[in-house]
């Protein structure tokens, strides 16, 4: 490999962190690489031969050394002006750490700290972005034959202190998401919803958190910034060092539609957003989160929190299950025998939710070294952990399947 001694951005191009998974478009093979953190908007698609070089763009390898490689693995060349040209399609989609990029980020990440709202940036994308619209399309998800229907709350709702939702799009998810907000309606009155959301893109620390208002076409979904700056007085204001991230992911964006959509318009709607970082390095390491101190003290210091400041808060859980498939690494199409296999393995995990196991739930996930790439372990295990003596009941429980990329979800209670 040749010495970097030269940081130009097309000189030893770097990919920034991308979703990066397969298609046939048009009947050729190709890579579709998309901005899991929503700086770039655009699916930018890769043909095969070129994608198998993307894993050299780390920023240590050289225009030679990409097209060495290029030549060993396919005995043929691969011009110059063609990696260029490859690479600064990349850098217009802002998918490389470049100048561009950086400039770009800077931008929205000014205009981000100034706001005091984070703007519905899914809105005429995964949902109408028009208020009656959007109203129509969430309420035919309560009637739809996959929904609760005329189905009440449980009689259990009053003492409903937690549930998990999906946080897959609603085209796919609507219904599952109403069976949440069903048993949500028979709940007692809430004064704040402690929002755990799943984040898609890496961050620096365990959880990242922000005062901004949410908005929503139904209207602005207010975060509780009182509760929020207790919180930060007792785990220290590193935890807004990732506050970005909150711009991007829609995990807690999906949760402040809905809870819009329940609640009465005259009614206010607080919430408490926090995203959970990945727990991956306690799977490696074979290690239970509880051993992470930083994860004890800020899931301690919401405890607390909620304990000091009254009224009544309900932790919500905004997170997905399995994502297998070609999609999402797998190396063959699934098969309808392992969907079987895989709500197996799934209800064996929603068991331990319904016993309010945090542990027995970490080590559902972890035994196998997250195969199932369960993308909602961090906010359901911080759920749980925020909710000590809860039991749960599952609620509904589906899959989404699709041979390339298969996902599920479900909705569960929780009680105390």
């Amino acid at each position: 490999m040749t010495t970097r001694s030269d940081t130009d951005t097309y000189d030893y191009p770097r990919l920034r962190p991308v979703e990066a998974f397969p298609a046939v478009v048009s009947g050729q093979e190709v890579l579709c690489l998309r901005d899991p953190q929503q700086y770039s908007e655009v699916v930018v698609y890769v043909p095969a031969q070129t994608a198998s070089i993307l894993g050299l763009f780390d920023g240590q390898h050289s225009l030679l050394d990409i097209q060495e490689a290029f030549a060993r693995r396919f005995g043929s060349l691969l011009f110059r002006e063609q990696l260029l040209q490859v690479i600064q399609s990349l850098d217009e989609h802002l998918l490389l750490e470049s100048p561009r990029f950086a400039a770009h980020r800077a931008r929205l990440e000014d205009g981000f700290r100034q706001s005091r709202s984070r703007s519905a940036i899914l809105a005429g994308k995964s949902y109408p972005p028009e208020a009656t619209a959007l109203r129509q399309q969430l309420e035919s998800y309560f009637t739809a034959a996959e929904g609760p229907g005329a189905t009440p709350p449980s009689p259990a709702a009053a003492g409903l202190s937690g549930l998990v939702v999906p946080h897959i799009d609603f085209a796919r998810g609507g219904p599952c998401y109403a069976w949440g907000y069903r048993e949500l309606e028979g709940a007692s009155p809430v004064d704040r919803f402690v929002i755990l959301g799943t984040v898609h893109a890496p961050i620096g620390r365990a959880f990242a958190l922000t005062r901004k208002d949410f908005e929503t076409p139904l209207g602005t979904v207010e975060t509780d910034r009182e509760f929020v700056d207790r919180l930060l007085a007792s785990v220290g204001d590193q935890y807004l060092e990732d506050e970005l991230a909150h711009r991007g992911e829609h995990s807690i964006e999906f949760q402040a539609v809905f809870l819009r959509h329940v609640t009465p318009s005259a009614s206010p709607v607080r919430i408490v957003p926090i995203l959970c970082g990945s727990l991956h390095r306690f799977i490696e390491d074979r290690r239970s989160p509880s051993e992470g101190r930083d994860i004890e003290a800020f899931l301690a210091a919401v405890r607390d929190t909620m304990a000091s400041l009254g009224g009544r808060s309900l932790v919500l859980a905004s997170a997905d299950l399995t994502h297998v498939g070609p999609r999402f690494g797998d190396p063959r199409q699934i098969t309808p025998g392992q969907l079987r296999e895989v709500a197996d393995a799934d209800h064996e995990m929603l068991e331990t939710i319904e016993a309010g196991d945090a542990e027995a739930f970490f080590r559902a996930v972890a035994r196998d070294g997250d195969r199932r790439r369960i993308c909602g372990l961090p906010p359901i295990y911080a759920a749980l952990r925020v909710l000590p003596g809860a039991w749960g009941r599952l609620l509904r429980y589906r899959q989404w399947p699709d041979s390339q990329g298969t996902v599920t979800f479900s909705a569960v209670a929780l009680y105390r």
